[in-house]
């Protein structure tokens, strides 16, 4: 899996934050899109998402779940769609979490452009969030090879 991750970069702006990392991943386009994109998908590597409307404007509410229980919840939109190349969701505390799936060129694999655009932060903060995210995407590409995470068992420990 060495490669798939990329390290994240970090870009300042006036209001907000912005994370962003690019995963190579082997699978094709449409094995990825239901992993970032369904409740069944996401709930295999990153959140329980319930609900999920899967429209521009649909309703979204990602739980976090962790060890011990408990857990973050966060209430938000879709606020892009666009079947099989992004899901965009903005929920409170998280931000603007996009997906963004393109083929891998001649590979049948897909270039998955991942941005976290968040209110600004200390530098504590942000270095938590790339370290976060950065976890839960290897957890994305282990759960892609078939070996989805048990989300119970999450911690913050990174």
């Amino acid at each position: 899996m060495a490669g798939v991750v990329e390290a994240g970069t970090w870009e300042r702006r006036e209001r907000t934050d912005v994370l962003r990392f690019t995963l190579h991943l082997a699978q094709p386009v449409h094995q990825v899109w239901p992993a970032v994109a369904t409740p069944a998908g996401l709930r295999e590597w990153l959140a329980e998402a319930d609900p999920l409307e899967a429209r521009l404007g649909g309703a979204v509410t990602l739980r976090w779940l962790n060890a011990g229980g408990g857990g973050t919840v966060a209430e938000g939109t879709v606020t892009a769609w666009d079947l099989e190349h992004v899901a965009e969701y903005t929920v409170a505390g998280h931000g603007r979490v996009r997906f963004h799936l393109a083929p891998a060129g001649t590979t049948n694999g897909t270039v998955l452009r991942f941005t976290n655009e968040v209110p600004r932060a200390g530098e504590q903060d942000r270095l938590s969030r790339l370290a976060g995210w950065h976890q839960h995407l290897e957890h994305l590409a282990e759960a892609l090879e078939g070996r989805p995470r048990d989300a119970s068992a999450w911690t913050p420990d990174r």
